[in-house]
């Protein structure tokens, strides 16, 4: 699935319709941002995952 969007000038994105509905996931929804190899990733990640999320992103800095 490809979709076109648009990242603003204070660096927001807009995640397509199609994509989210695809991905199941709504406003309000947590994510995470990954590089690999060069790609951005985008993650839905769980309440429950939250915490261990935060110390993966600790530990990257």
């Amino acid at each position: 699935m490809t979709e076109l969007s648009y990242l603003s000038p204070d660096g927001k994105i807009t995640i397509p319709r199609p994509i989210m509905k695809f991905l199941n996931i709504k406003g309000g929804n947590d994510i995470i941002f990954e590089i690999q190899s060069g790609m951005l990733i985008i993650k839905k990640i769980e309440k429950k995952d939250l915490m261990a999320a935060e110390n993966l992103i600790y530990k990257a800095i």
